[in-house]
């Protein structure tokens, strides 16, 4: 029992360390990427790294897919057919990411055109870059598939390996280039070799994971199979994408293309923070399935615990970030960038909190077979983000963006909560007991942002981290596989 625990803690501190070193190299690299590309190429390679990140969307739902039926096949000790089932998965993701690839290289000139407020000078090296981009997608994809498959494997400390180096990459192949150009066109192209050489490696990997050549003839059945469960994953990951990057193309759309950075600076920064929720989230996915069909009651605590152990460990920082974002963003980018930049901030950490809580009821409904309903829930909150966005940009000016997303994932965290109530009724004093600590927290950072002297908000930070922390870590550490 004591392996499976170390297995467990082993697991998210390899998540843990591929997603989070990369951030040290962002804090030193930001300033200087906008300080060489000027606002506007800043912007727009800010949405280059967020689609390159997104562009997994074009997996079918394969990758998650592939992760449970392949994790099945070594349950059952049927370890022969997993290439083939490895392969099918494959050949459809890399069909439709060069489907995908062809068509943004086509429609490039008219998404920069009509999408994004740029310097008529720009525009010609904005397409090009684009179509730069473009090429990554195929890799992207296939990364996707062949990352669920490692982590089928339990191979959590190779994929974050080359996950870590990816991220490093993200900021020091512009950084470098910049010792040549400024152009949008040469930064692209690093990272699309950077995507190009990872995806290779992965690829290596999990052939040799998979104990045979991926390189099959996809069949029917394993087909059917795969895409019956990734159809309501493709629908969650298409909508999504298109909701996180909804708030960057109004903003550059209503405002301009130049004030971005005062919102995605702040922006990339909560989202990279998302590494913490998702490496602890990513490991609890498999445990959930394999508990829940054999004692919901143990899948209920563990759900209680999960959520517990979140909110313990994230309080701290959300409300760091949120009493000391003048100070910080001060430091970080200069006072004239800080003050425009901190009270954004302020909304999105506690959006950040909202949406860490709601990955728990996420993973366990769709680890459970329901991700037809997170689906309709995302479909659901499209229009209601669009609608509120376009009106707090309006009303509220670059700040609006901010206090929309906040809303969004409050919104969010609720109907997920609430779904879960509804697939088990018993989760309802669960999910009750997680829904009033969540309002603590978020009061208690509300209230923090009203506080003038420095020496109080120190010292309440340092209270309530004194208070969740310890909690935090005992939660985590009980935590084990199922």
């Amino acid at each position: 029992m004591a392996s499976k625990r170390r297995s467990f803690a082993h697991s998210m501190a390899w998540n843990l360390a591929g997603a989070g070193i990369p951030l040290i190299l962002a804090i030193y690299a930001i300033p200087r990427l906008l300080a060489g590309y000027g606002d506007a190429r800043f912007g727009f390679l800010t949405i280059v790294w967020t689609l390159i990140g997104y562009f997994s969307i074009f997996d079918l739902g394969l990758g998650r897919a592939l992760t449970r039926h392949v994790a099945d096949k070594i349950g059952r000790d049927l370890h022969d057919e997993i290439p083939a089932v490895a392969a099918t998965a494959l050949v459809c993701i890399g069909g439709l990411g060069l489907v995908t690839a062809l068509l943004l290289f086509g429609l490039a000139p008219w998404i920069v055109e009509t999408f994004l407020s740029l310097d008529a000078r720009l525009k010609p090296e904005s397409v090009l870059a684009m179509r730069v981009m473009a090429i990554s997608i195929p890799m992207v994809v296939l990364s996707s598939a062949l990352i669920g498959l490692l982590e089928a494997f339990g191979r959590f400390k190779e994929i974050n390996i080359v996950r870590l180096v990816m991220g490093i990459m993200n900021f020091a192949a512009p950084l470098a280039v910049l010792h040549w150009s400024n152009s949008l066109v040469p930064a692209t192209l690093s990272l699309v070799v950077t995507r190009m050489v990872t995806s290779f490696i992965y690829w290596r990997l999990a052939s040799r994971s998979a104990g045979g050549s991926l390189l099959l003839m996809p069949l029917r059945d394993h087909a059917r199979s795969l895409l019956g469960y990734g159809g309501w994953i493709t629908i969650s990951n298409l909508v999504s994408p298109i909701m996180a990057q909804l708030d960057k193309v109004l903003i550059g759309a209503i405002l301009a293309v130049a004030v971005l950075p005062i919102y995605s600076v702040p922006g990339d920064m909560i989202n990279r923070l998302s590494f913490l929720p998702v490496a602890m989230v990513s490991v609890l996915f498999p445990a959930f399935a394999k508990i829940w069909a054999v004692d919901p009651k143990a899948g209920g605590a563990l759900y209680s615990s999960a959520s517990h152990a979140l909110l313990g460990a994230l309080l701290p920082i959300t409300l760091m970030l949120s009493a000391f974002a003048p100070e910080g963003m001060n430091a970080w980018m200069g006072a004239a960038f800080g003050e425009q930049s901190s009270p954004l901030l302020r909304w999105l950490a506690v959006g950040f909190l909202l949406n860490a809580i709601a990955r728990v009821p996420h993973a366990l409904l769709q680890s459970i077979g329901r991700p037809d309903i997170t689906a309709k829930l995302h479909l659901i909150e499209l229009p209601v983000f669009l609608a509120a966005l376009w009106a707090c940009l309006q009303h509220f000016g670059i700040l609006g963006a901010a206090i929309a997303w906040t809303l969004r994932m409050g919104l969010d965290m609720l109907l997920l909560q609430t779904a879960v109530c509804l697939v088990d009724h018993a989760m309802r004093a669960r999910v009750l007991r997680v829904l009033w600590l969540v309002a603590g927290a978020t009061s208690i950072t509300a209230i923090a942002t009203f506080i003038g002297p420095l020496w109080i908000r120190i010292l309440l930070s340092l209270v309530v981290a004194a208070v969740c922390l310890p909690v935090a870590l005992r939660t985590i550490l009980s935590l084990k596989h199922a």
